[in-house]
């Protein structure tokens, strides 16, 4: 499996606390089928969690990489970064200092959780503009989807694709979440399910659970592109197709 949104890195964000945990997190992955991982941290153009791909930013990912080959871990990982969308991030991709999952044309971007669906889909509209195509973090957790998941449609008709996360399909932010992010399974929205895990523990890097349900509600073919395949095509920048969902 290919996770594409792991907060892994320690010490940059809300993420690993350290570097043992960020190894934990690693050995984690690997023991439950994970082989590569887009480390993400919360990344913006101002305020917390500021993460710009920068030198620092880059020594991290290297260092943690070497950590993880001492430990004779095979996981490889590549760059990337869960962009928070506000309008100062499309300078900010335009200069190269925000980034897509591992330097692609598909950055990772979430959004406030509540009262936001204006603003988002105009950030999208503008990052759309720059050639870009937008991967919508966890979108089944935003109050404004829940309320009307037509705005699915809209942010689809934008050229948008859909990050799930493991723990909403599980149940682990509630039923309205839960119901809403197996609708998006169901109907044809969801372009790739990672683990968005910031721990050892409570919202880890373990993917064998969700990867046992997912086989019991879907073909072997429809799981493998939901944690594999389209997952792969995304960090090597290839296009990606999605049929026509079923509409809200």
């Amino acid at each position: 499996m290919i996770d594409v949104h792991v907060h892994l890195l320690p010490e940059v964000d809300d993420g690993a606390k350290d570097m043992d945990e960020a190894l934990e997190m690693a050995a984690l992955a690997v023991e439950s089928g994970v082989s590569v991982i887009c480390v993400t941290p919360h990344s913006s153009a101002y305020g917390r969690h500021r993460n710009h791909d920068d030198e620092a930013y880059r020594d991290a990912v290297r260092g943690l990489q070497k950590a993880i080959d001492q430990q004779g871990l095979k996981l490889k990982l590549v760059p990337g970064m869960e962009i928070f969308g506000t309008h100062d991030v499309i300078d900010c991709l335009k200069k190269g200092q925000l980034i897509g999952l591992n330097h692609s044309r598909y950055p990772l971007v979430e959004f406030p959780f509540d009262e936001y669906a204006a603003e988002a889909t105009e950030i999208l509209e503008e990052i759309v503009a720059l050639g870009m195509v937008p991967v919508v973090a966890h979108p089944e957790r935003y109050v404004y989807v829940q309320s009307d998941p037509r705005l699915m449609n809209l942010w689809t008709d934008l050229g948008c694709l859909f990050q799930i996360n493991k723990g909403s399909l599980l149940g682990r932010f509630g039923s309205r979440v839960q119901r809403l992010a197996w609708e998006l399974v169901y109907r044809g929205f969801a372009c790739v399910v990672a683990s968005d895990a910031h721990s050892s523990d409570h919202r880890s890097t373990w993917m064998k659970e969700i990867r046992a349900v997912l086989s019991e509600e879907l073909s072997k073919s429809e799981m493998d592109q939901l944690l594999r395949v389209r997952p792969g095509m995304l960090i090597e920048n290839k296009e990606i197709v999605m049929s026509e969902p079923e509409w809200f």
